[in-house]
């Protein structure tokens, strides 16, 4: 398994060392938001707060919300609950901006848990997140297995320590279903971006990876937007920032 997984990171610095990351695009999305007076919520913040902990420095207040219990600390001045995305704690417009990633996939009711983003949201606040593309090959295949064999093969490629696995549902992970759930919301999209990645899911096989490489070249040079790995979408509040932030109170 070693000696394969080091051909595979062959493949990907040959290859795609200069495709940025979902990592790097969010990361470049977010911090040119951010301002220090921000308030920010990290959507399904984990058991590691990992864009917590990225992003609370730079804020003036973070808050982390998940239905499992962190055990990392949040660094800076921030906070964690646990609770259900599609019914908050928060305060009406508590946040300027909301992040989020790969959790969208996991909804079981989206439209609810956009219409507390937007609630939960200031006038002209942003909602920032990515999230698989339900028609993408490693989607439809988590979708059509029983979830026990997804999770057994996760925990088989990337040890069982690797991250939190929760079933997939994809109720919001195409382009109309993203529309459709902003308009729901009352949001506006201002990004709906789709990028490329490598064959995550197959670094366990040369073989395996290098027809991940083909399918990935061959949507890419036919600009079949709909089939690749991964959506980065900004939805935005209507209205202005709030210029008020002496008040930093999220939770009710």
């Amino acid at each position: 398994m070693a000696t394969r997984r080091a051909r595979c990171q062959q493949l990907i610095r040959r290859y795609y060392a200069d495709v940025p990351t979902r990592e790097m695009v969010l990361d470049d999305i977010v911090l040119g938001l951010l301002r220090s007076e921000h308030v920010l919520l990290d959507a399904g913040c984990g058991s590691t707060l990992a864009l917590l902990n990225q992003y609370a420095p730079k804020v003036a207040f973070a808050v982390g919300l998940d239905v499992i219990t962190a055990y990392e600390r949040p660094r800076g001045r921030g906070a964690v609950a646990v609770g259900d995305l599609a019914r908050t704690p928060f305060l009406d417009g508590a946040f300027d901006v909301i992040v989020s990633r790969s959790v969208v996939e996991h909804l079981e009711r989206p439209v609810d848990v956009f219409a507390e983003v937007a609630r939960t949201l200031k006038p002209g606040g942003y909602l920032v997140f990515t999230t698989p593309n339900k028609y993408y090959y490693s989607s439809l295949v988590a979708w059509s297995i029983p979830y026990n064999w997804k999770d057994r093969f996760m925990r088989w490629v990337f040890g069982d320590e690797s991250y939190d696995h929760f079933p997939v549902r994809y109720r919001a992970n195409s382009r109309r279903a993203l529309r459709r759930v902003a308009a729901a919301a009352g949001l506006e999209i201002v990004r709906l971006q789709a990028l490329r990645h490598f064959p995550f899911y197959f670094v366990f096989s040369p073989v395996l990876f290098r027809l991940g490489m083909i399918y990935d070249w061959v949507v890419t040079r036919l600009r079949l937007d709909g089939l690749q790995s991964t959506w980065v979408v900004v939805m935005r509040k209507p209205g202005g920032f709030a210029t008020d932030h002496s008040d930093r109170r999220c939770v009710s």
